[in-house]
């Protein structure tokens, strides 16, 4: 059973009625018709409710409920700079951290006091 696969017609209950051209056909149609929608210079509705007034007043009100009932975010402020730092005896080990070429960069293991000792 051929049926027709107009962009305005719905596809089929049974999916296996259709060939794969005519699934095709359709989504290129549905595509085209969903490329005109955007094309307008009319904005949708949700998008010129958030963008007036109101819906910024409303957006502001949501965050502020939401800070009050599960309090404010704490951003995590990491600082990391680079410096010098001494080669320090009390450190069982030595980083030599090569910047220029990451892979050379080595970690030296120091005997233990107790092993010094002996």
């Amino acid at each position: 059973m051929e049926q027709s696969n107009k962009p305005n017609e719905e596809p089929p209950s049974d999916p296996e009625t259709w060939s794969d051209e005519q699934w095709i056909t359709w989504l290129k149609a549905t595509d085209d018709s969903a490329e005109l929608e955007h094309e307008s210079d009319e904005a949708p509705v949700a998008v010129r409710l958030a963008r007036s007034s109101a819906g910024q007043a409303l957006g502001q009100a949501m965050l502020g409920l939401a800070q009050a009932m599960y309090g404010q975010k704490d951003e995590d402020l990491v600082i990391v700079v680079e410096g010098n730092s001494d080669d320090l005896d009390d450190e069982p080990f030595r980083v030599n951290l090569d910047f220029e070429n990451p892979e050379q960069s080595t970690i030296v293991f120091r005997q233990a006091d107790a092993e010094r000792d002996d």
